[in-house]
């Protein structure tokens, strides 16, 4: 369960806009919040930098009753020196993190970019799930994180897809939703009794540990495409699931089925590279 989570703000109101999802998820779980901002060590930009974070810190403090810290890392203090995802990525394994909730936008604006290319740094290095929230041009409601009902688990029957899973159980049992394990195979291709027999097997186990789970074999060719459908089929979906480090150049590690996903997902993703298997 959650301890430590972390939010990382560059002063927008995009990167706000997962303040209260990440407060709400900080109250259930009665964990820290860790407000974080990574800048250049010149003092006025500090002290203004400083007081913003020490301003949102009391804010959501005083509206979901958490522990909340404000920090600013100072890119200088590392050697060599670290661009601001590397920094955010060490201070994540510095501090303890147990989760990363961030803004998740399209690319134009120079906020935009940093949002995308620093999330991105982020899903390929940093040793716990980062949750990725779309930022639609307002923050979400607060009832937003309430109304999520299915955390969707998409797996391929190997272990990297599988450790997914505990993260996943963790934001289930803080939501009471349903975790939905979905297969996609290709039509005509991999036998259908061996992927049912497959998603059965991890159900019964799940089950055995108190999970509330469901079962969903797809035949698709496009397996990211079936992914989205899949969640786009009912209100108050989120996805989870680990990334590869198999396909090369594909999105710099990220994945392509995973890519895929990110890029086109209109619902909440969060996203878990388990480097100890793919290295």
């Amino acid at each position: 369960m959650y301890r430590k989570i972390l939010v990382p703000l560059n002063g927008s109101k995009q990167a706000e806009c997962v303040l209260d999802i990440a407060g709400e998820l900080a109250s259930r779980a009665g964990a820290q919040l860790d407000l974080v901002h990574v800048g250049a060590a010149l003092e006025a930009r500090s002290l203004a930098t400083d007081a913003y974070l020490e301003s949102l810190a009391q804010q959501m403090a005083e509206r979901w009753r958490i522990q909340t810290t404000a920090t600013i890392v100072d890119d200088e203090r590392f050697e060599p020196k670290l661009d601001v995802a590397g920094a955010l990525f060490q201070f994540a394994c510095d501090s303890q993190a147990d989760l990363v909730v961030m803004a998740r936008l399209g690319r134009g604006s120079l906020v935009r970019m940093w949002l995308s290319s620093v999330s991105e740094r982020m899903i390929r290095w940093c040793p716990v799930p980062v949750l990725l929230w779309r930022y639609t041009g307002s923050a979400p409601e607060p009832e937003t994180l309430s109304a999520v009902r299915r955390i969707i688990v998409p797996l391929d029957g190997s272990r990297v897809a599988e450790e997914v899973l505990d993260h996943a159980i963790d934001i289930q049992r803080l939501l009471d939703a349903t975790l939905h394990l979905v297969r996609v195979i290709a039509p005509s291709g991999e036998a259908a009794r061996q992927a049912h027999d497959y998603l059965d097997a991890i159900a019964a186990m799940l089950n055995g540990h108190g999970v509330q789970v469901q079962t969903h074999l797809i035949e698709a060719e496009a397996v990211s495409q079936a992914i989205l459908a899949y969640a786009a089929r009912a209100p108050g979906a989120m996805i989870a699931m680990s990334t590869h480090g198999y396909t090369g150049i594909a999105r710099m590690l990220l994945g392509s089925v995973a890519a895929g996903v990110l890029d086109n997902a209109t619902v909440p993703v969060m996203l878990f590279r388990p480097i100890d298997l793919v290295g």
